[in-house]
């Protein structure tokens, strides 16, 4: 794991895009840590996914 960061944020504007790349972190070895957070725009619309991920071990 030399080299990885230990604290990633993962942000896509997709709820399936999000679930695909935090899918493909964990076979690199991240771990999602805590909720999926939404970001809204002013207007209420969904604007961003958000999912924290921990590096095993770290």
């Amino acid at each position: 794991m030399e080299g990885k960061e230990k604290y990633i944020v993962v942000i896509e504007a997709y709820d399936k895009q999000l679930a695909k790349v935090v899918n493909e972190k964990i076979t690199e070895g991240y771990i999602p840590h805590g909720n999926v957070v939404i970001a809204f725009d002013e207007t209420g619309k969904i604007k961003n996914y958000v999912q924290i991920m921990m590096l095993k071990g770290s």
